[in-house]
């Protein structure tokens, strides 16, 4: 129940004062990502995720955001863009092994 809480509730709207704060102000802050870093690593440990399962998200956050840091060095995306898109890549619902995801995101950029 309290992963379904931080799954449905505190990820949409992290994702909601990211997208408000990039719109308004063309930032966003190092803690939002560090926010839904923290809520991965917090739901991980509420539904018991396997080892394997956690090094699998880990590694496919850590080639999404050498990927967006490719994108950031040619001036495509801003620095804090390349730092969520890792951050929302962790999260259990999302994974860049996912077809559509990978594909939606390709095409954004």
């Amino acid at each position: 129940m309290a992963a379904d809480a931080i799954r449905l509730l505190l990820f949409p709207a992290l994702m909601a004062f990211a997208a408000s704060s990039d719109l308004l102000t063309m930032t966003i802050s190092n803690r939002l990502s560090l926010a839904l870093a923290g809520g991965f690593f917090l739901l991980a440990m509420i539904t018991g995720m396997t080892l394997h399962a956690f090094g699998m998200h880990l590694a496919a956050a850590a080639v999404v955001l050498v990927i967006a840091f490719a994108f950031f060095s040619r001036g495509w995306i801003g620095g804090g863009d390349a730092k969520l898109a890792a951050a929302t890549d962790s999260e259990p619902q999302s994974s860049a092994s996912d077809p559509l995801a990978l594909s939606a995101a390709l095409r954004l950029c």
